[in-house]
């Protein structure tokens, strides 16, 4: 039963909210709330997206959460991976009060495999939210999966690609050889082609031509259908 389950293994002390600080967006209202909330034991800092990765080196939060409504998703996504790569146990959470489809929800969140989150209807309640946050951070469920949806249980993966060919497909359109991709995925090279011709098939990449090469026109489908969605401009 959830009314007796316990919620909090460990406290939250810090929470960075990154933003672009030429487009700011709910971070500052987000992070009034949540100190309005924590009676004075959370601290919450808004950073600019410019300086992220040192300003939270040097905060050290306990969670980040990237504002997409405030930065590019392509923005945020590379933010969110720098840190990853210099903080590997780091949770991040990308929060988004506008809809975005879901396979982009997908692709960021595979792209970082785990303790990553997909944070939907920031602004509404920042008690909920930070309550929410509070479990993700401690390992447990959420109560309402549709409200803060997680990088680490694939069942959680409801669309067009499996997390595993999200990150394949990434990772290509990054310019990684079929090689680089078996190697930071840990399958074999095969698999790694199979992934490609699969998730091409699901986006309906344009077969290669004398003049196009299968492999970029699969990147380039990918990268337009994961920030282009919606009309976003990057």
């Amino acid at each position: 039963m959830v009314a007796t389950e316990k919620i909090c293994d460990s406290i939250l002390d810090r929470i960075a909210i990154i933003e672009n600080a030429f487009h700011p967006g709910m971070g500052l209202f987000i992070a009034r709330g949540f100190d309005a909330q924590s009676n004075a034991t959370l601290e919450t800092k808004v950073f600019d997206s410019e300086n992220a990765l040192a300003d939270i080196s040097i905060f050290k939060p306990d969670v980040v959460i990237l504002d997409l409504d405030s930065m590019r998703r392509v923005d945020a996504l590379n933010t969110a991976l720098e840190i990853r790569k210099s903080l590997p146990n780091q949770v991040i959470i990308f929060m988004a009060g506008k809809a975005n489809p879901i396979f982009v929800r997908e692709g960021m969140l595979s792209a970082l495999w785990d303790r990553a989150y997909w944070l939907n209807e920031p602004s509404r309640n920042p008690s909920v939210v930070l309550s929410e946050i509070l479990r993700a951070y401690n390992g447990l469920q959420q109560i309402r999966p549709s409200f803060l949806e997680n990088a680490i249980d694939e069942s959680n993966f409801a669309g067009l690609l499996s997390p595993h060919q999200h990150r394949v497909m990434r990772l290509m359109a990054l310019g990684g050889s079929n090689s680089e991709i078996a190697h930071e995925c840990k399958v074999t090279e095969k698999a790694v082609e199979r992934s490609i011709s699969a998730a091409s098939k699901l986006l309906e990449v344009t077969p290669a031509s004398s003049t196009t090469n299968h492999r970029v026109n699969a990147a380039n489908k990918y990268l337009r259908a994961l920030f282009y969605s919606d009309a976003l401009e990057i």
